[in-house]
């Protein structure tokens, strides 16, 4: 549940953020977003730390959305881009799936525990 909290949370300060660098937000605006967004980064990985289960890439690759290539080319983009985005953000990003992909997955990772 606080995992659920903290997706939705960070699905809503995405798209204002979106809404506000349309427009050209000031940097101190910018610098709130990105700290809120790095602490319900924080907070989901360690929901899922405790929470255990199956990781997503293995979850997206087990169920045909994702071959093993492109999950590694998403966790290499992950580590070389250094901003602590979660793997699902960067899959989207990058095109290798679609966001209704991603939430299906996390929905089911959610369900498993």
């Amino acid at each position: 549940m606080m995992e659920r909290t903290a997706l939705l949370e960070l699905e809503e300060i995405k798209e204002e953020y979106r809404e506000k660098e349309a427009i050209g937000i000031p940097m101190s605006v910018r610098e709130r977003y990105e700290r809120a967004l790095a602490e319900i980064r924080r907070r989901i990985r360690e929901a899922r730390q405790i929470r255990g289960g199956k990781r997503l890439g293995e979850l997206l690759v087990e169920q045909g959305a994702l071959d093993r290539e492109r999950l590694q080319q998403a966790l290499t983009e992950q580590k070389t881009r250094g901003k602590g985005e979660l793997l699902g953000e960067v899959l989207v990003t990058l095109g290798l799936i679609k966001e209704e992909t991603l939430l299906a997955a996390l929905r089911m990772q959610e369900n498993e525990n």
